[in-house]
């Protein structure tokens, strides 16, 4: 048995999202993939991991884990997420037991919450049982997936060539400046996906990442990134993705000019890790219909 994963991007909401509020996360492809095998332990999946920690305290007897990563180790794609769901899937398949959205954020959150810092949002594994842009809101209890809405705007992924730890970065975090502009800013994010309004999609992903410089939540090397990014033709939106947006930079284009861009990039030797069409749009893996319990 073997469950593919999408990879995730935060297109806006990372921090707000640490709160419970709103956030918008794209699903991408390659996936990674994770297969239950007829043998204890784990492979490619380190023991002291979260996923690692979780599969080995269910005490599966003669039952282990396989973990393939198409992005070879690259951070800021839900690597460590993804192998936390798809333990999760494999634990609930073994038991004969229905997955449920519920259960996996909670025992996703009881398993990487630290005693130090911030906690996680959980927003990722969420996103990542799904397919296609993520639309989540735990306050007020919406968790909805869609098609990319804009027929004239391209996503193009970039790696930054940087990896920061997430985990790590929130157990140094114990306090967040005021969050109200974030928020507000990703529901306009969301008025704008609901009217497949491209230039307001664009206005609130510019306006998020000059948020996050006014908070000191972006990493200086993308700072320097995004800097030359803004002096090539054609960007008309960009902002570093996750925390610290350290690992991955989402870069708007023209939809007519996204194979031109992709490919000087690439020549330049930046690492283009994918592109609208690799938006997923395989399968979900859970059935269950119920997302959060309404207050």
């Amino acid at each position: 048995m073997n469950w593919l994963i999408p990879a995730k991007t935060f297109l806006v909401g990372e921090y707000a999202a640490i709160c419970g509020a709103p956030a918008i996360l794209l699903t991408t492809s390659p996936c990674f993939e994770l297969s239950l095998i007829a043998k204890e332990g784990l492979e490619g999946i380190h023991s002291e991991s979260p996923a690692g920690r979780w599969w080995l305290a269910q005490h599966h007897q003669q039952m282990g884990l396989k973990w393939q990563d198409p992005y070879q180790g690259l951070g800021g794609l839900g690597a460590s997420s993804a192998q936390f769901l798809g333990a999760y899937l494999a634990d609930s398949y073994l038991k004969r037991k229905i997955p449920s959205r519920e259960d996996l954020l909670e025992t996703y959150l009881n398993h990487t919450t630290s005693e130090k810092g911030l906690k996680p949002s959980g927003y990722d594994v969420l996103a990542q049982s799904l397919n296609g842009c993520v639309y989540i809101d735990r306050q007020g209890g919406i968790c909805q997936h869609d098609a990319w809405p804009f027929e004239d705007l391209a996503f193009i992924l970039i790696h930054t060539g940087k990896k920061l730890a997430t985990h790590e970065h929130l157990q140094a975090t114990t306090l967040l400046p005021s969050i109200d502009q974030l928020i507000a800013i990703v529901h306009q994010a969301k008025m704008a996906f609901d009217s497949a309004n491209s230039q307001a999609f664009i206005d609130a992903v510019n306006a998020y990442y000059q948020e996050l410089l006014e908070m000191n939540l972006v990493a200086h090397y993308t700072k320097e990134q995004i800097l030359f990014f803004k002096t090539e033709e054609n960007v008309l939106g960009i902002k570093g993705c996750g925390a610290m947006g350290a690992d991955v930079l989402l870069v708007l284009v023209p939809q007519q000019k996204e194979e031109e861009m992709s490919a000087r990039w690439s020549a330049m030797g930046f690492d283009l890790i994918a592109r609208t069409a690799a938006r997923y749009s395989g399968s979900y893996l859970m059935d269950d219909s119920r997302f959060f319990k309404q207050s």
